[in-house]
């Protein structure tokens, strides 16, 4: 909100506005030619995140932020990514900025009862410290768990206290790549020299990435200014609407040198102190990105990530490989509950509905579906060739679906009817079996009507049908035995599930 009343003033008045601070992607939203954001914007490091979920096969994340501008900024490009790579955001946590740690607790606890496993935290390091401090005091940091963190914490790792930082063991977190340089390096004595003399009370005081930023920018502005010339720097006064002004806002002038200003700006090129700056239609042009893994009370490097060749274990520019997301480019990591092994990314949850599955009771065909029934024990027993392909397919998925399986069939284990007896059964929302949404094609009129009589009370289900079979006339000497036998087991794939 800040910035955005800072930008508009800046239009108003025609004096570029450069914000070395300003990271969430709302201030580009205002389009003004008088912004420039010398920092990189949070929407930059969202494919870096995406290309870490791809390569480890998560398929849902958690999203936490912060209750802010700066944190539901990224939100919907870090959206758009997962979707690039067949992942969603699950669940939105969000944090308010002045949370007490009972109510971060209380979030913590309904995410730890979800399936979703995989967080991304996106806030600053006072809240974040905060929220990983409780989030391991009830068992979140235990194996099993995948965190990963935004440049919001990262790059501001050198103002968190240790006792902190070793609260986030085996936490990943994206970080801005600065190029180290004997500029750098110069700088950084120089400066540190310079802030003990001017602080002496004041020690172990490390420059972050904004640091470096507030710098480059700095100098920007004054490139620019040599450029434009340092005269005509006056304000022309604009007439008020009314002969009394109400406010100040009303009196503002407008830059004489304010548009020429602009045109540096948009044309300066160096090498900084973070790197090579440059300001593309007044943003700060950053593509790389450090992949770090929290360990103890520091960080330990494990890889990098360019738009251009994605996930890999060391920078190297004049590489021409294809792109990566392969979690082999990265280094070892360290995952929450001090292991090695890569979270699958989901729990069974401790709370939510779980799939029935009514199979159907027939005679014959025991090889495809097997209903047996004990009379002294009262269980059923379940098995055959399709129920194997089912378990499979369920056992290949990337999370956790729990079902049952129930046969439709009375008390004895007889059939409980046929088809349209189900069908009926379910129009009349008859014991368990009111809520099923997968149905053969069979009675498409009975079905119809099921789904879209409002009377029914059933406008909450869903159908699923498959086409209707065209029946035409086939050389079976040309089908082998094996084909024949697929299309015949294909044919018996009939099963009810519950939304």
């Amino acid at each position: 909100m800040q910035a955005n009343f800072v930008i508009s003033l800046g239009n108003k008045a025609q004096v570029p506005i450069i914000s070395y601070s300003a990271t969430s992607p709302s201030p580009t939203s205002i389009r003004s030619s008088y912004f420039f954001r010398a920092a990189q914007n949070d929407s930059s490091q969202v494919k870096a995140m995406s290309a870490i979920i791809q390569a480890f096969g998560w398929r849902e994340v958690v999203a936490i932020y912060v209750d802010n501008e700066f944190g539901e900024g990224v939100i919907p490009s870090l959206s758009d990514a997962l979707q690039e790579v067949d992942a969603r955001i699950a669940y939105r946590s969000v944090i308010s900025p002045k949370a007490t740690d009972d109510q971060i607790v209380a979030e913590l606890y309904k995410l730890k009862e979800m399936q979703t496993q995989v967080f991304i935290v996106h806030m600053f390091a006072d809240l974040g410290s905060r929220l990983f401090d409780k989030a391991k005091q009830i068992g979140m940091m235990d194996e099993g768990y995948a965190w990963i963190m935004t440049d919001g914490m990262t790059n501001s790792f050198s103002y968190i206290n240790s006792s902190d930082i070793e609260n986030m063991e085996g936490v990943l977190g994206i970080k801005t790549f600065v190029p180290n340089t004997k500029e750098l390096e110069s700088f950084r004595v120089r400066w540190k020299s310079k802030f003990q003399q001017d602080n002496p009370t004041v020690h172990d005081v490390k420059l972050d990435v904004f640091g470096y930023w507030a710098y480059d920018a700095a100098w920007a502005l004054a490139m620019a200014v040599e450029k434009v010339g340092a005269k005509n720097f006056n304000f022309q006064k604009m007439n008020s609407t009314s002969g009394n002004s109400s406010t100040d806002l009303e009196r503002f002038g407008v830059s004489q040198n304010g548009p020429q200003l602009v045109q540096a700006l948009s044309g300066t090129i160096f090498k900084g102190l973070s790197g090579n700056f440059s300001l593309l239609n007044g943003q700060l042009q950053s593509s790389t990105f450090q992949i770090v893994n929290v360990i103890g009370s520091g960080e330990k490097l494990v890889g990098y990530w360019t738009p251009e060749k994605g996930l890999e274990r060391k920078l190297n520019l004049t590489n021409t490989s294809t792109y990566s997301t392969s979690n082999v480019s990265l280094g070892s990591i360290i995952w929450p509950g001090d292991t090695t092994s890569a979270p699958k990314g989901w729990q069974v949850p401790t709370s939510g509905k779980r799939l029935k599955i009514i199979v159907p009771v027939k005679q014959g065909f025991a090889e495809f579906v097997k209903v047996t029934h004990d009379p002294k024990t009262k269980k059923t027993i379940v098995d055959g060739y399709c129920i194997s392909i089912f378990e499979a397919v369920i056992k290949s998925l990337p999370y956790d679906v729990p079902y049952d399986l129930y046969p439709y069939a009375k008390p004895n284990g007889e059939s409980a009817g046929s088809y349209n007896d189900l069908v009926n059964e379910v129009f009349l929302g008859v014991g368990f079996i009111s809520k099923l949404i997968c149905f053969p094609s069979s009675n498409k009129t009975k079905l119809s009507k099921l789904f879209t009589d409002t009377s029914s009370g059933r406008k909450g289900c869903t159908i699923i049908s498959t086409p209707p079979f065209k029946w035409t006339k086939i050389n079976l000497s040309s089908i082998d035995n094996s084909t024949l036998t697929r299309w015949i087991r294909t044919a018996d794939l009939n099963t009810f599930l519950e939304h």
